[in-house]
């Protein structure tokens, strides 16, 4: 009698700690919660709007360790992760911190980084784990779509109110993200799913690299693999139209390591299928959004082929890592104090702080700042080891989690590549990427054993 019912504890467990219906919920808050803003008059209540993201991620952190009880193994760069975290509650005491906006901060990065300790105690099956990764296609593919409809149909699609914030801070950002197409119409880089010009941007770069996943699947159904690929042709010309070239060169590049990839898992037809779909999608989405953007768009684009892309890169972003390593490292190589810079500043700095807001434009400044060197190892450390853990499931031969892991490892290599074009780390992009680390160590964990599996 007490075997049967420790049997009915074990699969009545998986239950209490799979996250059912909130995994839903937070992918949802995550990607589609921003469309409120696209709403008239809601700017007043936009700090609280885009503050919810962070602290479902939070919540999610509270609900999930009340329902999954005892000590878990932690997930490859989680130590790291964790010392990252107090290093950077520790500089709370450095001489230079503001205090609100420090304090903010921690929060802040815990948010990002709670994803990785909950979503890892999950247990889940590959069957959710795909539902999970297609629902993030499917939001992100809204935002896709609209971005491009903003851009034929604005006074339809267009949000009637951008951000105050930001046009506060800046108040020419709009017109300085707007330029005219070939029949003279005003296009202003399509915002998406967001109030902020080009935020359709990451939307469409996570629509086009799962749907050219998704749609490279061995035994797909032609009308399945045509809307898988059309949407991410769709996406293509959205990130094309927002212009916003990092985006575009980290797909790229995403796309050629799982090509990699895919052949190291000995799958010759659909690295093929996946490489030539994007090079075809890539000329195919240019002419189109040249045909009607014009030069504006051909200038922005065709550089990246006449100057080659470490060039392009030098001369753009390279120049932040040089400041960085030649100048700031030796200013502040133990950090220079905490909310000197970023969003917590702005919305939570002291009016009479006396210690300036120093501008930061890639990651490795950001955590020079908050940490300095240290943070540079740990947090870095952190991502290495965790994405070393997802590359080794990536490459395991006939398994079906392999292709699961290598569409994440694709995702998680964009956010490291823009890390160092922009601080990724201390966006949503962030979150995305703990939380997908995480639920594939759940369901690899899960796969271990059997019996807890979700039904």
């Amino acid at each position: 009698m007490s075997a049967i019912a420790t049997r009915a504890e074990v699969i009545s467990a998986p239950e209490k700690a799979s996250g059912r219906g909130w995994l839903e919920l937070f992918i949802a808050v995550q990607y589609c919660s921003t469309a409120v803003l696209l709403i008239p008059g809601t700017q007043p209540i936009r700090i609280f709007v885009r503050a919810f993201p962070y602290v479902m991620s939070l919540m999610m952190l509270y609900l999930i360790s009340n329902t999954s009880k005892g000590r878990r193994r932690m997930p490859p760069g989680g130590m790291l992760l964790t010392l990252a975290l107090v290093i950077l509650a520790v500089n709370l005491l450095h001489p230079s911190t503001d205090l609100s906006a420090g304090v903010a901060q921690v929060v802040f990065q815990l948010s990002i980084a709670a994803p990785l300790y909950w979503s890892s105690r999950l247990r889940l099956n590959q069957s959710r784990l795909d539902w999970l990764l297609w629902l993030i296609f499917a939001s992100n593919a809204a935002s896709a779509v609209l971005g491009l409809l903003q851009v034929y149909y604005p006074d339809t699609f267009m949000p009637p109110e951008f951000s105050a914030q930001a046009l506060a801070m800046n108040p020419e950002i709009v017109s300085s993200l707007s330029y005219r197409s070939t029949t003279g119409q005003l296009i202003t880089r399509p915002p998406g799913l967001t109030d902020m010009p080009g935020g359709a941007a990451v939307g469409a770069v996570i629509t086009a690299m799962l749907g050219l996943t998704f749609g490279s699947q061995a035994g797909l159904p032609w009308y399945k693999r045509v809307a898988y690929f059309g949407l991410a042709g769709v996406a293509l010309v959205t990130l094309y139209f927002t212009q916003v070239r990092s985006l575009l060169l980290m797909a790229a590049g995403a796309v050629l390591v799982m090509s990699v990839l895919l052949l190291k898992q000995r799958r010759v037809v659909q690295a093929m299928t996946l490489a030539v779909m994007m090079s075809v999608l890539l000329v195919g989405g240019f002419a189109w959004a040249t045909a009607f953007g014009g030069s504006d768009i051909y200038d922005r684009f065709i550089v990246i082929t006449e100057e080659g892309m470490v060039l392009s890169f030098q001369e753009n972003r390279g120049i932040f890592i040089k400041h960085t390593l030649d100048e700031l490292l030796f200013e502040y190589p133990m950090g220079a104090g905490l909310g000197r810079w970023g969003m917590m500043r702005a919305n939570f700095g002291s009016l009479d702080n006396p210690n300036e807001s120093i501008w930061v434009e890639i990651q490795m400044t950001g955590w020079l700042l908050d940490g300095g060197v240290l943070m540079w190892f740990t947090y870095g450390g952190a991502i290495l080891l965790s994405l070393l853990f997802v590359y080794k499931q990536a490459v395991l031969f006939d398994s079906r989690l392999a292709y699961s892991a290598l569409t994440i490892f694709s995702l998680n290599v964009i956010v490291v590549g823009l890390a160092f074009s922009g601080p990724a780390f201390n966006t949503q992009l962030g979150i995305q990427y703990w939380f997908l680390t995480g639920l594939l160590f759940a369901t690899a964990k899960s796969a271990r054993s059997p019996a807890l599996h979700l039904k």
